[in-house]
Formats: structure tokens, sequence, C-alpha cells
């Protein structure tokens, strides 16, 4: 999901935590997930990262139907 929201500047996906447990309705799982994002001519500004994360949260909605929180 997250390399067809952004192709160009995601180098890597990591889910690093996954927690199920009474918090949580049951049969749902909490994930997560570390993005690195990487432009090899410049740096990225606050504004460009906070899009790319807009787009990568809107495709796990859509596609997954994922909740953030």
């Amino acid at each position: 999901i997250a390399r067809q929201a952004e192709r160009k500047l995601l180098k890597e996906v990591n889910i690093f935590d996954v927690y199920q447990g009474n918090k949580l309705e049951a049969g749902k799982k909490s994930y997560a997930i570390r993005f690195t994002l990487q432009d090899e001519s410049e740096t990225l500004t606050d504004t460009q990262i906070e899009k790319i994360m807009e787009r990568l949260m809107n495709a796990y909605r859509e596609k997954a139907g994922a909740i953030i929180r």
C-alpha cells in the first residue's frame, strides 16, 4: 500500500510493533510502522514530509480500512 501511494521518495517500510490485547476490539491489531523517506537531490522540508505522510495515511485508510491514531 505504501509503495503505491509514494513511489519516488519512500525508501523503506518497517512494521516494528504489533499489539493485540484487551484494549482493542476482538480480532483487531494495532501496528506501528516506520517509513524512511529520502530525496537523493535535496533535503526534504517539513511541508513535503507532511504531504507525503498524509498520502500514506489516506492510502492505508482507503485500501486497508486502517484507523490512524
